[in-house]
């Protein structure tokens, strides 16, 4: 039997599998917003200057690591629910 947590997930998780591009577009945007947001906030202790290129490069890799943060947790969360389907 699966517990009353495990049948949440099932249940929640069926919903969100059926949105995939919501899910790995909100993840993605957490994480660039994450780590422009790290980076400005570095340049504003440290006196250094924000420009358009470094908003970019922090951009582009928050981009990048957003993408493989959703792929992974897309693919961990599959798992577990044909993990709890089959039971």
């Amino acid at each position: 039997m699966l517990s009353d947590k495990e049948k949440e997930f099932v249940k929640s998780w069926s919903v969100k599998r059926a949105a995939k591009l919501q899910f790995y577009l909100g993840i993605i945007l957490q994480i660039v917003l994450i780590t422009v947001t790290y980076k400005l906030v570095v340049n504003y202790f440290s006196s250094e200057i924000f420009d358009l290129e470094v908003f970019l490069q922090y951009g582009l890799f928050g981009l990048i690591l957003g993408i493989v943060v959703a792929y992974f947790k897309f693919r961990a969360n599959e798992k577990k629910y044909h993990f709890l389907k089959s039971k």
